[in-house]
């Protein structure tokens, strides 16, 4: 698996604080928003079910969802380049397999896994280097899923906060995935049913207010959470299935040429 390359971990600029590390993995258990892609992630993942498949995941954050692969029988490679997230993540499971390396000079040999997962990922990074490193790790025959925030026009402030670097229409992240040689399966747009919410709070939250804005919305709220979760959730389901006609998110699978 290892020895493609000689790699060397370039530290560049930071996506978010380590008190945003922090935060988003006190909550990434319970908000909607990734019960919701957890539910639209392992919907994709089963229609093309494999038995124990090494499954990469490309920035793995505080571990979250590599150890609710690793539950579902993925033999799971965790990659970030954050140290704090994979020192988390040693602590809640000392057996995962870790690796802390820059997405765009990954150092595994050619071919090397049957699946890849990059949630929200792509959009911090130089999208053409990742893929292409994507697509010389993927086996043939393998899948990519991945997830990206959809919508130029919703830029805000918690894009600059988060480290963006774009947000997608499906036109340009098909472009890319095909710049990178890789066969688009599916292209679908997420978050649909409470995109009126979601688009009325980036446009009034284009000034810094739009993260006393997002702090707000991260309180849990038992009812609110439950409901929205709801929703999310049957979407997640309906979503892998009928393309639906806008959201805030974009999923794509896709597999080698």
């Amino acid at each position: 698996m290892f020895g493609r390359k000689k790699t060397t971990v370039q530290v560049k600029s930071q996506s978010f604080s380590r008190s945003r590390l922090a935060r988003l993995e006190q909550i990434e258990g319970w908000h909607f928003w990734f019960n919701g892609r957890r539910t639209l992630v392992r919907e994709l993942m089963s229609r093309s079910a494999m038995d124990h498949p090494l499954h990469l995941e490309l920035g793995c954050g505080t571990g979250s969802m590599s150890r609710e692969l690793k539950a579902r029988g993925h033999r799971v490679v965790a990659v970030d380049l954050r140290y704090e997230g994979l020192e988390r993540s040693r602590l809640i499971d000392p057996s995962a397999m870790l690796v802390r390396a820059d997405a765009t000079c990954l150092p595994f040999r050619p071919e090397s896994f049957d699946v890849v997962t990059a949630l929200d990922v792509l959009e911090h990074l130089d999208d053409d280097a990742a893929l292409n490193e994507l697509h010389a790790v993927l086996k043939p025959g393998g899948r990519i899923i991945l997830s990206v925030p959809a919508m130029p026009w919703l830029w805000s402030a918690r894009d600059v906060d988060a480290g963006h670097l774009r947000r997608y229409t499906p036109r340009l992240l098909e472009a890319a995935l095909l710049r990178a040689r890789l066969s688009v399966v599916v292209i679908r747009y997420y978050l649909f049913i409470l995109f009126p919410l979601i688009a009325l709070s980036r446009l009034l939250g284009k000034g810094r207010g739009g993260l006393r804005a997002r702090d707000r919305e991260e309180i849990r709220i038992p009812l609110i959470n439950r409901l929205f979760g709801w929703i999310n959730q049957v979407e997640g389901k309906v979503a892998a299935r009928v393309p639906l006609p806008w959201g805030s998110s974009l999923v794509a699978v896709c597999t080698r040429r």
